[in-house]
């Protein structure tokens, strides 16, 4: 059984060097998927060198193990929460976006194949629904493709 024990010896003497080279490949490996993991392989892979570094001393695979685990723990209880807010982008409606959900008058009859004109505000748009609707109804605004409004008729609008 002195086999057995040489090898644990040698594994504990350069476990943390294991754990930092680990790591490091988890963070290539981010690096190189374009940051498409939200940065978690990053952090764990950064927990591995921390856990290796922190634990060079003591040579002991057990240890190093161990602290590399709770490092992890930590960051997927507590850090990934807050990394992921911080990281998040927001989605802010552009000038464009708001006007969805505003009403506007038609301008120029719109049939589901012929788009005609609305006037929503101060502006002018080429408008296309998928029902007709006579000039002088009123509309509202339910999304944008290209420089074209789509528009639905309002219930009970002017007519």
């Amino acid at each position: 059984m002195v086999n057995g024990q040489v090898g644990v010896m040698f594994f504990d003497s350069w476990a943390w060097l294991f754990f930092v080279g680990a790591g490091l490949v988890f963070i290539i490996l981010e690096l190189l998927l374009g940051v498409n993991t939200g940065l978690d392989m990053v952090f764990i892979g950064t927990a591995f060198v921390l856990g290796g570094l922190i634990t060079l001393v003591m040579q002991s695979w057990v240890w190093t193990a161990i602290v590399s685990g709770v490092i992890c723990v930590i960051y997927v209880v507590i850090g990934r929460r807050y990394i992921h807010h911080k990281m998040a982008i927001k989605a802010e409606k552009t000038n464009i976006d708001t006007i969805i959900g505003k009403t506007g008058i038609v301008q120029q009859d719109i049939e589901p194949d012929k788009d005609g004109l609305v006037k929503v505000g101060y502006e002018q748009w080429r408008a296309r629904s998928k029902e007709s609707i006579k000039a002088g109804e009123e509309i509202a605004v339910t999304g944008i493709s290209g420089v074209t409004v789509n528009v639905k008729k309002i219930e009970g609008g002017n007519k």
